[in-house]
């Protein structure tokens, strides 16, 4: 259902600030700017991301959110996303994968978290700005003190060491952010010879399926790092957790584990259904002495949406518990009729110079009431694709709008 149209390459304005919103569109993709002009029938979900930001600050939350393909989870997170950081937390968005980012490998999903860090208050991404920034106690430096954090305590402790131009710098960020390097030991004796640092050892960060409790460990730290840098927490959504079905048996019990220990650094022990006790830890005996968790409480948030799967919606259920999982609602007719507005409100506002008139939106409509009637156009990506493409040949070629909507409905009739 193409038109084959071809459009001509505009340059970004800041005179039309929908214009990311309506170029991530027409490539049928999540805007990430400006969600909320575009959701719709999501009160009850907007509610739960309401209340869970405000619990984070002090207990920490988790939520699962359930759908079928295109319902619009992603448009969720990017949602909640926008919320976090605009209520002034940090947020990273976990994309997972069979290949870069598998749920059963604890390093690759910390590392994909710790690379999307994205801050309210600064373009940048990773940890560089929240190493610069957090403000810490003497006793977060102190071994055997109850704020000490066996790889955060010494690395923010060599970072203040270095100079800002100093490239072991770098070195030390890719390290602490799970990025494939060099070994921990080589590290550790660069750091103190260009430092007067002594003392401080930089533990193992490997790519092992058993050390996801590491992994659980280290972002606690990130979450309770972000308060003292300013923020309100962490808030990490894992988006497309239903690759978690494609992992063999053995790998489902390693993202167990993965998901098990991101979802109890959120909740605390008290919350969660996950036990600590019995989880198996992985590394060398001083690695397994770590604690799974920084603190009982955690400003962090996990959020979990995945396609409804019996083995990801039953391990997470065990993990969080049937109240935190939440289903949602597939849109209704009328819903997908107030999104085709609110589309064609954000396109005249910028192209000002383009009437859309009844002699496009009536027969847009008809073609969606058509297309969702009949299963063709059954989720709101397709849905807002198609209104895009609609409204761009209503801009370029009007004269063809007829004959156009002519051919798509003679689609829709015989499909």
């Amino acid at each position: 259902m193409s038109s084959n149209l071809v459009m001509p390459r505009r340059r970004r304005s800041a005179k039309n600030p929908h214009l990311q919103t309506l170029e991530a569109l027409r490539l049928g993709v999540v805007p990430r700017q400006e969600p909320e002009q575009l959701t719709v029938a999501r009160d009850t979900e907007l509610e739960l991301i309401a209340q869970d930001l405000r619990e984070t600050p002090d207990l920490g939350a988790a939520r699962v959110f359930l759908g079928d393909y295109g319902t619009g989870k992603t448009h969720l997170l990017e949602l909640l996303e926008h919320q976090a950081l605009k209520q002034g937390f940090l947020v990273s968005r976990v994309v997972l994968d069979e290949e870069e980012v598998p749920p059963s490998h604890p390093q690759r999903v910390y590392r994909a978290l710790c690379r999307g860090l994205r801050y309210p208050d600064a373009d940048g991404q990773g940890l560089e700005l929240l190493l610069d920034r957090a403000d810490l106690p003497a006793k977060f430096f102190k071994q055997d003190g109850p704020l000490y954090h066996h790889y955060l305590s010494p690395v923010l402790q060599y970072w203040r060491a270095l100079d800002a131009e100093d490239g072991l710098r770098e070195e030390l960020q890719e390290w602490i952010e799970g990025q494939p390097s060099q070994s921990s030991q080589d590290l550790e004796a660069r750091l103190r010879q260009r430092t007067r640092v002594r003392g401080q050892r930089l533990f193992a960060l490997k790519d092992y399926r058993p050390w996801a409790h590491i992994y659980g460990y280290l972002v606690g730290g990130l979450a309770w790092l972000s308060q003292r840098a300013g923020y309100k927490g962490l808030v990490v959504l894992f988006d497309e957790a239903e690759f978690y079905a494609l992992l063999s048996s053995t790998g489902k019990e390693f993202a167990d584990l993965v998901f098990g220990y991101y979802a109890t650094a959120a909740l605390g022990p008290e919350r969660s259904r996950f036990r600590l006790d019995a989880a198996k830890r992985g590394g060398q005996a001083i690695h397994r002495s770590f604690p799974p968790l920084y603190q009982p409480q955690q400003p962090l948030y996990c959020a979990f949406a995945l396609t409804e799967d019996p083995w990801g919606v039953g391990a997470l259920r065990n993990l969080v518990g049937e109240e935190r999982i939440h289903r949602l609602t597939p849109l209704k007719l009328k819903d997908y009729q107030a999104m085709c507005l609110k589309v064609v409100d954000l396109y005249r506002a910028t192209y000002p110079e383009c009437k859309v008139g009844n002699e496009v939106q009536n027969p847009m409509g008809q073609v969606v009431y058509r297309g969702v009637e009949r299963g063709v156009l059954g989720n709101p990506r397709q849905v807002l694709k198609f209104v895009m493409e609609m409204l761009d040949f209503s801009r370029l070629r009007r004269p063809e709008v007829g004959e156009f909507v002519a051919e798509v409905m003679e689609l829709l009739r015989s499909s």
